[in-house]
């Protein structure tokens, strides 16, 4: 006869994970050069927020352009899900699928101060749940003041990496912002990552 005494469910005890990480020399300088020129040959249109996907722009102040998979940018998806692959494996381990939207080429104006205010990437009921967030820095920080991406984990803005080529990766729970810039502009690439529900 086999012995079996059951033992009660409780959920895993969940370690506290980064609010962020980053993975760098994921493009040359030119790979990078050549993205932003791809983009500017898209026409830009004024990021929408809210339930109701609506202009705010005391809260977002920004353009994007969308990067669909195609022939021209089938590579730049295939590294950054690659290295957002090695990154979720090392720190999160969350249960992942793919991306839920296109690559956003976002840029920042210092001429109108662009900028995007406190706010999370949970997404809306009935689709599919967001689970990590992705910001390339696609500027030099040379080239722009203002425009940090701060995250928002332990009740103190704290400030990611700024350096261009560094691909940010965080839960996309935490809340965020974009400062404003001041001068010049910063160009960003901006995706999200889904996967089943949290259990």
């Amino acid at each position: 006869m086999q012995f079996h005494y059951p033992i009660p469910h409780h959920p895993p005890v969940q370690k506290r994970t980064p609010p962020f990480v980053w993975g760098q020399a994921l493009f040359k300088d030119a790979e990078l050069d050549k993205i932003n020129a791809y983009a500017a040959t898209l026409p830009p249109k004024q990021v929408k927020v809210g339930r109701k996907l609506s202009y705010k722009p005391e809260i977002n102040r920004s353009a994007v352009r969308h990067l669909m998979p195609s022939a021209d940018t089938m590579w730049i998806y295939q590294k950054i899900s690659l290295m957002v692959s090695l990154l979720n494996s090392q720190h999160y381990k969350y249960d992942i699928t793919g991306f839920d939207e296109p690559l956003y080429h976002v840029t920042y104006s210092g001429d109108d101060q662009g900028h995007y205010d406190w706010h999370t990437d949970v997404g809306v009921d009935g689709e599919p749940t967001r689970k990590l967030s992705i910001t390339f820095q696609m500027s030099d920080p040379a080239d722009y003041d203002g425009g940090n991406l701060e995250i928002n984990a332990y009740g103190v803005a704290d400030p990611c990496p700024r350096e261009r080529g560094k691909l940010i990766l965080f839960p996309s729970y935490e809340i965020h912002r974009v400062t404003a810039v001041t001068r010049g502009t910063r160009s960003a690439l901006v995706a999200w990552v889904v996967g089943p529900p949290f259990r």
